[in-house]
């Protein structure tokens, strides 16, 4: 196998694996700077059938911090904008990370076990060099260029598995943050697919307003992203994605992260880099955000509709890239799971003429570049009539496809009260959505909530109930087996229900202090609980006549 660098998309000629830096084949006319590195390319494979994408990975030079030069200098020009490089690959000069999950997935789709592993090696990727992986830790960039965030630990680790096909998820574990503020206790969030009954890929934070359940979820956000160093006993998710539809959030949106990451590295990234906002978001590959604020971080009642038609096109072209190696295409996944909450036939968008282009598996590469009106958002159509949708189904059609967009296999996907909108069918129907989509990705959620519906639907185990005392956060476990329970019980146990005097319980207790009430005379205007609580009061007021 030969291996090259190469500066052109032109590269059939040359059979074997290339290396091209990220600007090559797009608008931007320079590669990207990572805080300083120059170490992004994107690798292709030229066979038999001609050349494929294998994905993107960065590869970070112990002697240059822009890798190309590297490679230049290093390796053999064959042509004027090809250089061998296989004698240059040396993991005591170089060493590589592939950016995404799907990276390892193509590279073992290619070639046979053997080949796979020699491969890995040649590209010095780190996975196949773990007893090296301390001297790599001391190269300038390592930290903040090659393995910033959670999910470049998590590619480490499993990367290389993942592409011989030995790699097997994790069933059961947990994610422990423990470095909040003092005035917080340590929060356990359990995970258990291995259970016969109520498999708890759906983690539940509860509590009542101010305990700080968002900001427990915003300091998880940072620390999966590699805002926050503190290390943290949690397991290697490849991707977060953050969604919340409160207009009072304040979880980060892309270029945030980016701030505060430049902040930390103490990058203020170069100018080319910061003419493009957009550009800056295609480079952070660990975390998503969806919810009412725009890219710029304002708040748009607008953005979820204009976001999800968006996403819609970004899922059809992801299968059309990728349906030469993947399983089940992510639009199919998008219709299985819709169709539980909504019956249609067809999915359409808008384009910049007001036509109306229905998105499905045959759609082509021409209509997929075509310029599209986001602003009019997504239509679904049955036997031919738009169907019209309440509030909550809207909410399920601003947030599916936009996790469905972004979401890649094992993330964490982290909601914030996602019940606001929607009545209490709705709540069980979201919670099937999001169990098949989580079961299509072998991903895990953690959901902040109100809800003793979506509680209903969790086992205790992995359910975490906050409560303020005397200025601390305290985390709880239910004592009662919460999935499948009554919600009489769950809200008595869960959400302290039984502590609260209720308006109905003051009247009854005014209307007992009048006198002259009986049971019977008040059974046929209150449900069963006032009369319960109606009945006990007339006994107390008759035992203490007694002792006196």
């Amino acid at each position: 196998m030969d291996y090259f660098f190469s500066e052109t998309l032109v590269i059939e000629k040359y059979k074997g694996i290339h290396l091209l830096q990220d600007h090559i084949g797009t608008n931007y006319k320079v590669p990207w700077d990572d805080f300083g590195f120059i170490i992004k390319f994107q690798v292709y494979f030229v066979g038999e059938n001609g050349k494929k994408k294998i994905g993107d990975a960065k590869f970070l030079s112990k002697e240059e911090p822009d890798a190309s030069k590297f490679f230049k200098s290093k390796g053999i020009a064959i042509s004027n904008k090809i250089y061998d490089i296989k004698e240059s690959l040396d993991a005591k000069k170089i060493v590589s990370l592939g950016l995404s999950i799907n990276y390892y997935k193509v590279l073992g789709s290619l070639f046979d076990d053997f080949k796979k592993y020699s491969v890995l090696r040649k590209l010095c990727d780190i996975g196949c060099y773990s007893d090296d992986q301390k001297e790599f830790s001391n190269w300038e960039g390592y930290s903040e260029g090659l393995m910033r965030g959670s999910s470049a630990e998590a590619l480490m680790r499993k990367g290389y598995q993942v592409a011989l096909g030995r790699y097997e998820a994790e069933k059961k574990f947990s994610l422990k943050i423990n470095s909040l503020e003092s005035s917080f206790e340590p929060i356990d969030f359990n995970f258990d697919v291995n259970r016969k009954v109520g498999k708890s890929n759906i983690s539940l934070l509860i509590g009542k307003n101010g305990v700080g359940k968002s900001h427990i979820l915003k300091k998880l956000s940072e620390i999966v992203t590699g805002i926050d160093n503190n290390k943290v006993e949690m397991p290697y998710f490849h991707k977060l994605i953050v969604m919340s539809y409160s207009p009072f959030e304040t979880f980060y949106t892309k270029d945030e992260i980016l701030d505060e990451l430049s902040i930390k590295y103490g990058s203020d990234d170069d100018d080319i880099n910061k003419k493009s906002a957009g550009r800056r978001r295609l480079h952070v590959n660990e975390y998503s955000y969806i919810g009412f604020r725009n890219n710029e971080g304002d708040f748009d009642p607008k953005h979820p509709k204009f976001f999800s038609a968006e996403s819609i096109v970004k899922i059809a072209k992801y299968d059309m890239d990728n349906s030469w190696w993947i399983d089940k295409k992510r639009l199919n996944i998008l219709i299985d799971t819709l169709s539980l909450g909504i019956k249609f036939d067809k999915i359409c968008i808008y384009d910049e003429f007001g036509d109306e282009i229905e998105i499905n598996e045959q759609i082509t590469a021409k209509i997929i570049k075509s310029k599209f009106d986001f602003k009019k958002g997504v239509v679904f159509k049955k036997n031919g009539k738009e169907v019209s949708l309440s509030s909550g189904q809207r909410i399920y059609a601003y947030m599916l496809p936009a996790i469905v967009a972004e979401i890649e296999e094992e993330s964490l996907l982290v909601l914030d009260e996602p019940e606001l909108y929607l009545h209490p069918e709705l709540e069980v129907g979201l919670i099937e959505m999001l169990q098949n989509l989580l079961n299509n990705t072998k991903s895990f959620a953690i959901i902040a909530t109100h809800s003793s519906i979506i509680t209903r639907e969790v086992e205790k185990n992995s359910v975490v109930i906050l409560r303020k005392d005397d200025g601390h956060t305290r985390a709880y476990k239910p004592t009662i087996e919460t999935y499948g329970e009554s919600i009489d019980l769950i809200i008595s146990e869960v959400f302290d229900d039984e502590m609260i005097k209720k308006p109905y319980q003051i009247e009854i207790d005014n209307i007992l202090k009048n006198g002259d009430v009986t049971a019977s005379s008040i059974a046929s205007f209150v449900g069963d609980d006032a009369l319960t609580f109606a009945i006990k009061g007339l006994e107390n007021d008759f035992f203490e006549v007694e002792d006196e």
